[in-house]
């Protein structure tokens, strides 16, 4: 892997080109310390990104539900799921100091 300054690359950068498209080899360029490189599209490694590491899971308890059914018309258990929740209230400190 050949490594150039991006002064050398703006000089041969159609030369460089070439031989990147030809041989496949890529081309590291330096600018500040900090290292580019020029590749082939088709050398790029295909990875599947961040998604394909998701783990398949099954998560249906029961049977879909029909398209013309409505929630109001479940009953027994499945009808838990839409109760109203509990009203949380906040206690009040005590006044005085505090230590």
């Amino acid at each position: 892997m050949d490594t150039i300054s991006l002064t050398e690359l703006r000089q041969r950068l159609f030369q460089l080109a070439d031989h990147v498209a030809d041989t496949g080899e890529p081309l590291v360029i330096v600018r500040n310390g900090v290292r580019l490189r020029l590749i082939r599209e088709d050398a790029l490694p295909q990875t599947a990104g961040r998604l394909s590491r998701l783990v398949k899971r099954s998560i249906v308890v029961g049977a879909a539900l029909d398209p013309h059914e409505s929630p109001a018309e479940w009953s027994g258990e499945l009808a838990k799921v839409a109760e109203a929740a509990a009203v949380y209230t906040t206690a009040k400190r005590p006044r005085g100091r505090r230590r």
